[in-house]
């Protein structure tokens, strides 16, 4: 496991404290709530962008909403899975013990009722390809169990995960594994690499024109290889950076007088595209989200 620099935050009055890799092993004893976040062995670092661990001991019924962040995923649950309900909101079916899951073009409503301890594995935006050898399209707003794509291995490593000691021990073996996999295979930089580059430093102010103007492809080949590779169109994913970029700046922001010119310093069009834009994607308005204090990433929250 790569020792780096790891954020926790633990919730017994939202304390936040910050500490490095080997120390805190022993709140996993007491805790309330856990969001910790780990980066990932620099060998990885072209297919994971990093480790995401969310705990509670709570056992009662609590309503989450993800949406998408332009990264697809793997999830582990050490405890209960979570029930996750379809776009019409008219049905719920029990997530797997352990599953892949692809980019997502609407936001998902999830319950948990019981504790809950999950570590995902949230992967770069073209990772899925090299690691699966599936186009990408094929799991957008999908999710596969991992024993439909690894059969006996990805059992074995369910059963490891779930008796492991605590969740940090859990990160370590689904790296061991993900570093198993990708020994052999590598990854070679291409053009989803760059464009994704040239997105992530534009900050998603950018058009498909003016990646094209900067690469030495069609836009037919462009279209092709983001489909394969990401599961999104490229403009789908520059909307997708520029939200998040939208929403790391909204957390900031001091005075609810400054969200017309945030939206502007962000690419968008005005605030009341901005606006529907947001209840779109994430079935709030910007203020509700800004109201949430329990954040468990910038796309993942409690419903309170």
């Amino acid at each position: 496991m790569h020792q780096g620099f790891i954020m926790i935050f633990f919730n017994m009055s939202w304390v936040k404290a910050i500490a490095y890799s080997s120390t805190f092993l022993f709140i996993f004893r007491i805790w309330l709530n856990i969001t910790m976040q780990i980066a990932p062995h620099p060998l990885l670092s072209g297919i994971v962008k990093h480790y995401l661990i969310i705990a509670h001991n709570q056992r009662v019924v609590m309503n989450y909403r993800l949406f998408s962040d332009g990264n697809p995923g793997m999830v582990f649950h050490l405890k209960d899975p979570l029930l996750q309900y379809n776009q019409q909101h008219t049905l719920a079916s029990k997530q797997p013990g352990s599953f892949v899951y692809g980019q997502i073009t609407h936001y998902n409503d999830i319950t948990s009722v019981g504790e809950l301890a999950m570590l995902i594995v949230v992967l770069q935006p073209n990772a899925l390809l090299s690691l699966l050898d599936v186009a990408t399209y094929e799991l957008t707003n999908n999710t596969v169990p991992l024993k439909d794509l690894f059969g006996q291995e990805a059992l074995e490593l369910e059963d490891r995960i779930a008796n492991t000691a605590n969740l940090q021990a859990a990160a370590a073996i689904a790296e061991q594994f993900l570093l198993n996999k990708t020994a052999s295979k590598g990854k070679h930089a291409g053009i989803t690499d760059q464009a994704i580059s040239i997105i992530h430093t534009s900050k998603g102010i950018i058009n498909v024109k003016n990646l094209l103007d900067v690469m030495p492809v069609t836009e037919r080949q462009l279209e092709r290889k983001f489909n394969e590779e990401v599961g999104l169109s490229p403009k789908k994913f520059i909307d997708a950076v520029k939200f998040q970029t939208y929403l790391k700046q909204l957390q900031k922001l001091s005075s609810i007088k400054e969200l017309s010119s945030l939206s502007y310093a962000c690419g968008y069009y005005d605030q009341a595209h901005l606006n529907h834009f947001f209840r779109k994607h994430t079935g709030l308005t910007p203020l509700q989200y800004k109201a949430n204090h329990h954040l468990l990433a910038i796309n993942f929250m409690p419903l309170v």
